[in-house]
């Protein structure tokens, strides 16, 4: 460009006509830009005409039932076929494609009830979000979301999957207590009819969705959570549940806030009733706790472990609550609701937890030809027996609210009549 500049030019000068020869180069290379942009969008858009649109291929489903094998299906669907399609049964209006011509010119073919239903199992089961269960079924990710919240929602607005304590319901309530008798050995507890506990379900830091975040970290597990607590059966049914305190509540005070502990202590629980706790809860008529005499304590816990049970197998069932829950805060709840209710399906089916989930990767060789079941261990690697579901420690214990009023008078009947029974419990195995 210098040469182009004449020496005899004044320095203003000079710098005026170097600002010109920038300015149209500029302008040139604008203008090349802009035609090879024309270029190519042309060009996209012949190769656009050319080629046909891409159809997604759905898989069949039965073709897909038969390829997976009975073995298989119950394993990855949590339900053999039989009780899949009695459960898809119950929903099947709720799922269905509604307008099939429409799906069927946007996408090609409608998303069948089946297949929604598979996917959501699936996803509660433990799936990897979506990905692995897009190659199965080639869906996207929009539609997978969308058949997950539909199915969810349908199973907890299904009214056979209702889960109510039914305190009003004294012939219900003498067949819960039937159960609970039958399963306590020599009958010696007579009158409970249900156990409760509580239970920490991890959860990511929901964040800006909540007013404050810190309200749902748990200090002693280190983790962000959701605090469900829960009465159970004999049969280690839910029969109630509550999710609506902070992990950081003590599980006495969490029972006290529910409606169902209200009408407890205003006396509409027949007398003759009661459930057990641990010792977390307040010992009243109504909620017996172990007391000091080793004995009861026995047949106590008998009865109170199927509560923890039921969580264990509850959150062995759906993988998707054994790692922290991902999905907006808002849906959270819906999808432990929705655990819940297919817990109490499979329960009342007789569903096995260990016939689905027993698979190769459970057992090791411990010696040539020889398997046997690995040891079960917690989220730290330590090996347990038992799940511990409530968190006791004084950073998690929650403050400012009136306690059930403490009445041992039932425990200490249930105390005399194992005493006077001559019962014991069995002596530890050396």
């Amino acid at each position: 460009m210098e040469y182009l500049l004449d020496s005899d030019c004044s320095s203003d000068e000079e710098e005026e006509l170097r600002n010109v020869i920038i300015a149209v180069v500029k302008r040139r290379r604008l203008m090349c830009a802009a035609a090879l942009a024309i270029c190519l969008e042309e060009e996209e858009n012949h190769s656009r005409e050319s080629s046909p649109r891409t159809i997604p291929t759905r898989k069949n489903w039965l073709e897909h039932v038969a390829q997976v094998g009975r073995r298989v299906f119950k394993k990855m669907y949590r339900l053999d076929l039989e009780n899949f399609n009695r459960l898809l049964g119950y929903i099947r209006d709720e799922i269905t494609t509604e307008n099939v011509e429409m799906a069927r010119r946007s996408s090609g073919s409608e998303v069948c009830a089946e297949v929604r239903l598979a996917m959501t199992l699936r996803y509660l089961a433990g799936g990897s979000m979506w990905w692995d269960i897009r190659l199965i079924f080639n869906i996207s990710v929009n539609e997978f979301y969308s058949s997950v919240w539909r199915v969810v929602e349908a199973i907890n607005n299904y009214e056979g999957f209702k889960v109510v304590f039914p305190i009003d319901d004294e012939e219900k309530l003498t067949e819960i207590e039937g159960v609970f008798r039958s399963k306590s050995s020599h009958g010696m507890i007579t009158g409970c009819v249900g156990a409760i506990d509580g239970c920490l379900l991890w959860q990511k830091n929901p964040g800006i969705a909540v007013h404050n975040p810190n309200r749902y970290y748990c200090a002693r597990k280190e983790k962000h959570a959701l605090l469900l607590m829960a009465i159970v059966d004999a049969d280690r049914r839910i029969i109630f549940y509550d999710i609506s305190c902070t992990p950081s509540t003590h599980d006495s005070l969490a029972w006290d806030s529910t409606p169902l502990a209200q009408r407890f202590a205003a006396g509409d629980l027949c007398e003759r009733f009661f459930i057990f706790g641990d010792s977390a809860f307040v010992c009243t008529r109504s909620m017996i706790t172990p007391g000091n005499d080793t004995n009861f304590n026995y047949f106590l816990s008998e009865l109170r472990v199927n509560s923890e049970c039921a969580f264990g197998e509850m959150i062995r069932r759906w993988g998707i609550l054994w790692r922290p829950l991902e999905m907006e805060f808002s849906r959270r709840a819906d999808v432990i609701a929705c655990c819940i209710r297919l817990h109490n399906f499979c329960v009342d089916r007789r569903l096995s937890i260990e016939a689905e989930l027993m698979a190769d990767e459970d057992e090791i060789e411990i010696q040539p030809g020889r398997r046997v079941r690995a040891p079960r261990v917690n989220r730290d690697g330590q090996i347990v027996e038992n799940v511990q579901t409530n968190c006791t420690c004084i950073t998690c214990i929650g403050s400012g609210r009136d306690r059930a009023v403490p009445d041992k008078s039932r425990r200490k009947e249930l105390e005399a009549v194992v005493r006077n029974s001559g019962y014991c419990r069995p002596l530890p195995r050396r």
